[in-house]
């Protein structure tokens, strides 16, 4: 949790008493040891970590320890700054993504994802941002093998996002294989539907990258 959590909303989330929830935290302490850097717990006594102190409340909470989400972040931030040069950080970003972002939350678990935070929602916008910049990049260069890989990555980490879609259908075109690209623009971005019904409208950015190419004939465009 980004700002920590004490002993009792622990426990609650959990669905355990207290004492399990302070005996699960020293278990957990004990896995993930000392931070090398600081000479402290990855995990302190609720009373000494710096969300405690900040907020003047015992507070349980992880510091100095990097994950794969962290990790994303900083590739993506550096790839992102670097321009051309960054391609490589961005690719390596992507090979941290193996799905859905959280897809494998427990049942009743993970709360917290969905209290203003939607850390869910923002990774899997990063991870389809990151994939299409690949995408884009490896098409300029001709590299239809790792534009493929990208775009497919981005479609499975984000099964209702539009851009993955798209990027599969610039893909497919580069490869040749225009009948491929109108389909997939034709039925998996234009005629897509999430509940069977009506598809929805097209957001404006979807609009114009599909009337910037030529996928669809002519005739048949969206409407």
């Amino acid at each position: 949790h980004p700002k920590g959590v004490t002993p009792a909303k622990l426990a609650d989330t959990f669905g355990i008493a207290l004492g399990r929830a302070r005996t699960d935290i020293m278990t957990v302490r004990d896995w993930l040891g000392v931070n090398p850097r600081t000479a402290q717990m990855h995990v302190p006594h609720a009373r000494e970590s710096q969300a405690a102190k900040a907020q003047g409340v015992g507070v349980y909470q992880v510091e100095g320890l990097l994950i794969d989400l962290d990790l994303f972040r900083r590739l993506r931030v550096r790839g992102q700054a670097r321009g051309a040069d960054g391609i490589a950080d961005l690719r390596k970003a992507l090979t941290l993504v193996s799905g859905q972002p959280f897809d494998h939350l427990r049942t009743s678990g993970w709360s917290w994802l969905h209290e203003g935070y939607r850390l869910d929602q923002q990774m899997l916008c990063a991870v389809v941002d990151v994939a299409h910049m690949v995408t884009t990049f490896a098409l300029m260069e001709g590299e239809h093998e790792q534009a493929r890989a990208a775009a497919e990555l981005a479609a499975m980490a984000g099964p209702d996002e539009e851009i993955p879609r798209l990027d599969l259908a610039a893909v497919a075109a580069a490869e040749g294989h225009h009948h491929e690209a109108e389909r997939i623009v034709r039925e998996d971005v234009c005629d897509s539907s999430e509940d069977g019904q009506a598809p929805t409208e097209l957001s404006e950015r979807t609009e114009n990258i599909i009337a910037s190419h030529d996928w669809l004939t002519p005739g048949k465009a969206p409407g």
